[in-house]
């Protein structure tokens, strides 16, 4: 059962790949800043694989989740010794457009191969369409449509963990762990509710809680703090308290947290659990705000995809899906977390 509340008006060879992972270390790389583009300079020696890979993805620089899979890609691209280039929309807004005008460029390009986030069913098809047309490795990772039809997105794999079971995975532990039954409630904290990654992943904890009488409310939040607090803030004034928040990202944790506090609430009486992990994420661990996260692993994401990538071009191997999640970290466990996203370099502006 779910009720929404909004403002008103308002996924060859394998052993390449197996044997890049192996050398994988836990430490981030970081790179030289570049104004045009985020670029990875690989190691001095000579590259085995000419021309330049692109990894881009779909969200703005103000996502820290993308800090961890850019240190991914930059930590392989180092060890393979081939040249990266990291794109992103530069705004938070209007992302699908921007994406799809950034591969656009990048095809022109003529890269050596391309990892691509697909957040949404069709919006990127044409071009994916183009660059396998011109026989340029392209696959997806982090994010692709659920059921991808494969005639619409003909991405040669995928690595990561689709959304939706993630989502189902939570869900499952969420049962386990709070012994949910008929009569509970979960508020979502949706603060990208036009984006189907998001909803993807509530609509996965939604399919395990529905059956057994919970109810679900998604808050349809953006990534405006003072505003989207200002909702939750009237939900939690206007509704019994929810018995569990689950937040998809860490601005909606953000969002929960700062209207929590401003109705003085402790992190005891509104018990919240979310999606990824990464700095912010952490810090609430930490002051015990979020009692669980589940991770689907952003710097395999990024690390993966590129030898995906660079297996594809170098040794002519198919590439291959790769599944990187799911983890669940609690906070007596985020200090093992922290070496993979890096705080320091989390903020994408200037990678």
């Amino acid at each position: 059962m779910r009720a929404t509340w909004k403002r008103k008006g308002i996924r060859g060879l394998l052993m390449p790949a197996v044997l890049a992972m192996t050398a994988l270390g836990l430490a981030a790389c970081s790179s030289s800043s570049s104004s045009s583009s985020k670029t990875s300079s690989a190691s001095a020696t000579a590259s085995a694989v000419k021309g330049t890979f692109y990894e881009l993805y779909q969200s703005c620089p103000s996502n820290p989740f993308w800090g961890a899979v850019n240190n991914g890609a930059r930590a392989a691209a180092a060890q393979l010794g081939v040249s990266l280039k990291i794109e992103d929309p530069l705004r938070c807004s209007g992302e699908e457009a921007q994406e799809n005008s950034l591969l656009t460029t990048i095809i022109n390009s003529h890269p050596a191969g391309i990892a691509v986030s697909v957040p949404y069913a069709s919006a990127l098809s044409a071009n994916i369409q183009r660059a396998r047309s011109l026989h340029i490795p392209i696959i997806a990772y982090n994010s692709i449509p659920p059921n991808n039809n494969y005639s619409v997105n003909p991405v040669e794999a995928y690595v990561g963990q689709p959304n939706y079971t993630a989502g189902v995975d939570l869900g499952k532990q969420l049962v386990s762990q709070y012994h949910l039954t008929s009569g509970d409630t979960i508020m979502v904290a949706d603060q990208c509710y036009t984006n189907t990654t998001c909803n993807a992943r509530y609509q996965g904890v939604e399919s395990v809680v529905d059956p057994l009488g919970v109810k679900v409310s998604v808050l349809n939040l953006d990534y405006s703090v003072p505003t989207s607090a200002g909702i939750v803030k009237s939900f939690l004034q206007t509704h019994s308290r929810p018995t569990l928040v689950v937040a998809l990202g860490s601005a909606g944790e953000e969002e929960v947290v700062d209207a929590a506090q401003a109705l003085g609430l402790k992190p005891s009486q509104l018990p919240m659990v979310g999606f990824d992990d990464d700095a912010v994420t952490n810090t609430y661990m930490i002051d015990g705000w979020v009692k669980l996260t589940v991770d689907q692993q952003p710097f395999l994401q990024g690390y993966d995809a590129l030898v995906d990538l660079y297996d594809a071009v170098r040794y002519q191997a198919y590439p291959i899906n790769m599944d990187t999640g799911p983890v669940f970290v609690t906070h007596t466990a985020n200090d093992i977390a922290k070496g993979w996203f890096n705080p320091s370099v989390v903020s994408n502006t200037g990678i």
